[in-house]
């Protein structure tokens, strides 16, 4: 039997876009805020504002990717 695939981030109820939908999802969504929120913290990056930018591009690049990866496309209408 082919395993089924569990999607981590799906269409939501009500409104525009997607959110998460399982535990993986909210873990993914929690890291990506402590981390954004750490980046301002870190003296380095207070020194050196693009550094700092890049680094947030990059976080949110990288949220993007995973919720292209985990998204339930079959929801669509």
């Amino acid at each position: 039997m082919a395993k089924q695939r569990s999607y981590w981030f799906g269409r939501k109820r009500v409104g525009w876009g997607i959110g998460p939908t399982s535990w993986q999802g909210w873990a993914i969504m929690a890291a990506y805020s402590a981390l954004m929120i750490a980046s301002t913290k870190v003296g380095f990056f207070r020194a050196h504002p693009m550094w700092e930018a890049a680094l947030m591009v990059s976080l949110t690049f990288a949220l993007f990717a995973v919720m292209f990866v985990t998204y339930d496309r079959s929801e669509r209408l």
